[in-house]
């Protein structure tokens, strides 16, 4: 038995016959059951008359005489007509579609309808044939014919709905073997008159109903809440529903047969059988479809049609084994031969990896001339030999049990979970939002490649600002040291004064006098030329950093043109994007470097005619002062020495004094260097939070994608802020002599205080709040009553401590899933196989090959199961097909498989095993216990809420 199990199937479940109680106009029995013969779509029959049976058991008849091979199934549908009346005076139309599974339904039937009354003219008439012949020669004593007083008791019978309710409640058989249908025509529901008080007897005959007939998009729609406000779905569900729609011609003659207006033709989804028929009452709006095709919702080319196995019967049989393009269940027992079928399958589809503990794999060369020929919904179709090269094109997803086990395994997220789960997010994000990346990782660098730029460039500049700090502080550390200087320099001076020897004549002090003064007036000159040849050297400086600027601007240049030439930004806009000042610097440099050379001349003074108060005007009055000065060449010399000294220490000075009242600037310069790196250190998580804004504007349309529906709004993306706080306290650790008095008295106080303040702060990702806690925390660093610095290793330096204490590499985004409030890391092993799978079926809408995924119950209870899983399948099966090895029936019958494949192996006299497969639907039975139904439920084993589910939509209770 292999069949394919629930597929579209026109039904027709509203057709009178020859000799119906109303209306006949069909003519011979022959030409009706030749026009129904010529048929080649429809396949179920509702064998409709009103209140009786006997043209049905005549269809039922024929059929079994050889007649309708092309209907694979009858069903009666008993048609009764029930007061109150709808606004057309007309009554409403209610029929009971009954199972004719029972071999005694007939008698059952009219054993029932022998039970149900009407009152007229003081006598009870019952619903069967003599009864309603003697209602109609009641009503009209004039009639004598027999099939004529029939039709109008038929036509008089009009019950009263709550006695009709009444009766159908006490008819316990009845109950259970039939489905209630009313119309939603105006011979029905939509008939009614919802005024004057009728309003609540409406709302009773819906509730009261299982199925709406009506063919009508706007009814349908209504029944399943599609597209419909909160009213009326409100509404909806107060009369019981969601409630499926069904179609029938409701022909009256051959020319209506099958044919209902405006092709509504009815479409299930079922094998066809009653039990086929019943799922529609539990999957209203996936397995019903009123139109004129069925409903395509696969790519044909990415459905598997049959697969067929041939190894010259070996271990298989050669016969094909089609495929259903929804949910397909391949179950058994183990070492059946379950997972043997999905791995060959996955194997030709050019998606098989090779695994240890494979079926494959374990059966090495035995299976070496198995050829493994896929057909495809297109007609293509593709083979492949094992033992051959393994094919590569990958026309399937694969989802082996050993697979997921090695991405899902540890506590850790391994590389190839993320990657994987990263690659479905890609493949799910629209066209548009991929920036034509070739991968997430690609997507994600381009989202942010200029912030983590800003990022690095503002580590820099913490850098430069500590080394500022540094240089700024050794200045400042210098001033009492230059305070002493002065001091000792003024004691020489007034020593040196008074060593000077005394002149012999008043003409000699005052060639001292003068000397002294040009000695003095020199050395302020060569001071100041001195400061302008450094002012030249800043020149070279400030030529160098412009060229250097220059090259980076260019290479900026070079890179912000292609940047813009891929946005389409003109050339005469482009200049707009370079900075103006390089190239025109060469000029001011030189000019002002001009400027320097002829005020340095200047002060020199020309060698030949110096003007006065030159260099040169000084050495040639200090050389003509000299030769005039005492003719004793000691006391000469003597005096020019002290002399000279004298002017280089009134130089110092002068020197020092400049340097000492920078004190306040330099304190002034320090503080604002201090907020300066405060400042960029805050900024540098303000660039964190515009990386992260641009890692949720990226993961925006996925996860809107998953607040959409139902079952994802469990599974979410995040976006945390992290800090490895031990390895920032190691490092800190690592500059510290904790022999000594530390801030806030030890490394443990640190590490106490840090993750008080600093550790919420840089998890928060809130700025502010990052810069209060790292200012507060910074307190305790700068006690006055701590050593300053004393506290660091030898060899460790203040920068290495403001490194650390400004360092940002520790503070990280992490980005990833959260499954109902947990981080993805921190779940199960079974658990994150749940989320990859939920991300397979529930977020890779763009891959629509065949999904074929290997027992994924193995590590969940069934609660989980039922709870995760089985939403999931009946939501991706819409648009692609799924293969699924399981043992677990929640995952069978509540994910609703449109097939179901049972695999079964028995050991050969060679001691291999000769595997062979069964297939239908689930809802196929047979007598015998032969049915897949019956075979499901031995095999299956499941939680008490599986079993009350699979009794309920499979009336298996009795199995069991």
């Amino acid at each position: 038995m292999l069949e394919r199990g629930s597929v579209w199937r026109r039904w027709d479940l509203h057709v009178h016959t020859p000799g119906t109680a109303m209306e006949d106009r069909f003519g011979t029995w022959d030409e009706y059951l030749a026009a129904i013969e010529a048929s080649r779509d429809v396949c179920a029959l509702g064998v409709t008359d009103y209140l009786l049976l006997d043209n049905y058991e005549k269809v039922r008849a024929h059929r079994e005489g050889g007649r309708l091979k092309n209907i694979a199934f009858i069903l009666p549908n008993i048609e009764f007509r029930l007061a109150p009346p709808t606004d057309k005076d007309t009554p409403v139309n209610i029929h009971l579609l009954v199972s004719p599974d029972d071999p005694n339904h007939v008698a059952e039937i009219n054993n029932a309808l022998a039970r149900l009354h009407w009152h007229y003219n003081s006598r009870v008439y019952s619903c069967t044939p003599p009864q309603l012949m003697a209602l109609g020669r009641a009503v009209d004593h004039t009639l004598i014919d027999n099939t004529a007083a029939l039709k109008k008791g038929v036509e008089q019978f009009k019950i009263d709905f709550s006695k009709f309710r009444e009766w159908y409640h006490q008819e316990n058989w009845l109950q259970e073997h039939s489905i209630v249908a009313v119309s939603g025509n105006k011979d029905g529901l939509s008939g009614f008159l919802t005024d004057g008080g009728w309003a609540a007897m409406r709302e009773e005959i819906t509730r009261f109903s299982d199925v709406i007939f009506s063919g009508r998009l706007g009814e349908t729609n209504f029944w399943l809440g599609r597209n419909q406000p909160d009213e009326n779905v409100d509404f909806m569900k107060k009369l019981g529903g969601p409630k499926p729609c069904i179609h029938g011609s409701d022909a009256h003659s051959i020319q209506t047969l099958f044919r209902p207006d405006n092709d509504r033709f009815c479409w299930i989804k079922a094998d066809t059988n009653f039990q086929g028929l019943k799922q529609i009452l539990l999957e209203p709006g996936e397995r019903v479809h009123i139109g004129p095709p069925p409903p395509m919702y696969h790519d044909r080319a990415r459905v598997l049609d049959k697969v067929t196995l041939n190894n010259g019967g070996e271990w298989f049989e050669a016969t094909p084994i089609p495929l259903n393009s929804g949910l397909v269940s391949i179950i058994g027992q183990k070492g059946s031969g379950k997972s043997a079928l999905a791995e060959l399958i996955a194997f030709a589809a050019g998606s098989w990896e090779p695994s240890e503990a494979s079926f494959i794999q374990r059966a090495g060369s035995f299976l070496d001339d198995l050829v493994v020929k896929l057909e495809w919904a297109d007609g293509s179709s593709t083979s492949a030999r094992l033992g051959g090269e393994l094919p590569s094109m990958g026309s399937a997803r694969f989802l082996s049990q050993r697979f997921v086990e090695k991405l899902c395994a540890g506590d850790q997220l391994s590389d190839d979970l993320v990657r994987e789960i990263e690659g479905v997010i890609f493949d799910a994000l629209d066209p548009t939002e991929t920036l034509n990346a070739s991968n997430f990782q690609e997507l994600r660098n381009i989202r942010t490649e200029s912030l983590r730029d800003n990022g690095n460039r503002l580590r820099d500049e913490i850098s430069q600002l500590i080394r500022d700090d540094i240089t700024l502080r050794f200045s400042l550390s210098k001033i009492p040291e230059k305070l002493e200087r002065k001091k000792k320099l003024a004691e020489e001076a007034d020593g040196l004064t008074k060593q000077v020897p005394k002149p012999s004549t008043e003409e000699e002090a005052k060639t001292q006098a003068a000397l002294q003064a040009a000695r003095t007036k020199l050395g302020e000159i060569q001071n100041t030329i001195g400061g302008m040849k450094q002012q030249r050297q800043r020149l070279i400086d400030i030529r160098a950093k412009a060229q250097g600027i220059a090259r980076e601007i260019g290479r900026y240049k070079d890179d912000v043109v292609t940047l813009l030439n891929s946005a389409l930004i003109a050339e005469p806009d482009q200049d707009l994007f370079t900075p103006k000042f390089i190239g025109s610097y060469e000029a001011v440099l030189k000019r002002r470097d001009d400027e320097l050379v002829a005020a340095i001349a200047k002060l020199e003074g020309d060698a030949t005619k110096p003007a006065d108060g030159t260099i040169n005007a000084l050495q040639a009055l200090i050389a003509e002062l000299t030769k005039k000065e005492s003719s004793d060449k000691a006391r000469q010399d003597r005096v020019k020495a002290i002399q000279t000294r004298l002017a280089a220490i009134s130089v110092e000075i002068t020197r020092l004094d400049a340097e000492i009242a920078q004190q306040d600037s330099i304190k002034q310069e320090l503080m604002s260097a201090r907020d300066r790196r405060l400042g960029v250190y805050k900024a540098f998580f303000r660039n964190l939070g515009l990386e992260q804004a641009a890692l949720e504007l990226l993961y925006q349309p996925v996860h809107d994608k998953l607040a959409d529906r139902e079952h994802e709004q469990d599974l979410q993306f995040s976006i945390r802020w992290e800090a490895d706080l031990d390895d920032w306290l190691g490092r800190g650790g690592m500059l510290l002599d904790q022999r000594r008095t530390l801030p806030y008295g030890s490394m443990e106080g640190i590490a106490k205080e840090a993750r008080r303040l600093l550790l919420p702060a840089w998890a928060s990702g809130d700025v502010d709040e990052i810069q209060r806690a790292h200012e507060q925390f910074m307190v305790g660093f700068r006690d006055p009553k701590l050593p300053s610095t004393g506290y660091l290793r030898t060899g460790s330096t203040l920068a290495d401590l403001l490194g650390w204490l400004y360092d940002v590499d520790h503070v990280q985004l992490n980005y990833g899933l959260r499954y109902r409030g947990t981080d993805l890391e921190k779940l199960s092993p079974g658990t994150k196989g749940i989320v990859l799978l939920i991300l397979y079926l529930g977020l890779d809408e763009r891959d629509t090959r065949p999904l074929i995924v290997d027992q994924p119950d193995e590590n969940l209870d069934n609660e989980s199961i039922f709870a995760l899983l089985t939403a999931y399948f009946r939501s991706a099966k819409k648009r692609r097909q799924i293969i699924l090895i399981t043992h677990n029936p929640n995952l069978v019958v509540n994910g609703d498989s449109e097939q179901v494949i049972i695999a079964s192996a028995d050991i050969q006299e060679s001691g291999l095993p000769r595997i062979s497969y069964s297939s239908n639907a689930l809802e196929h039975t047979s007598p015998d216990g032969t049915g897949i139904r019956e075979r499901t439920c031995r095999i299956l084993e499941g939680g008490t809420d599986a079993f009350v589910r699979r009794e309920r939509r499979y009336a298996i209770g009795a199995q069991l």
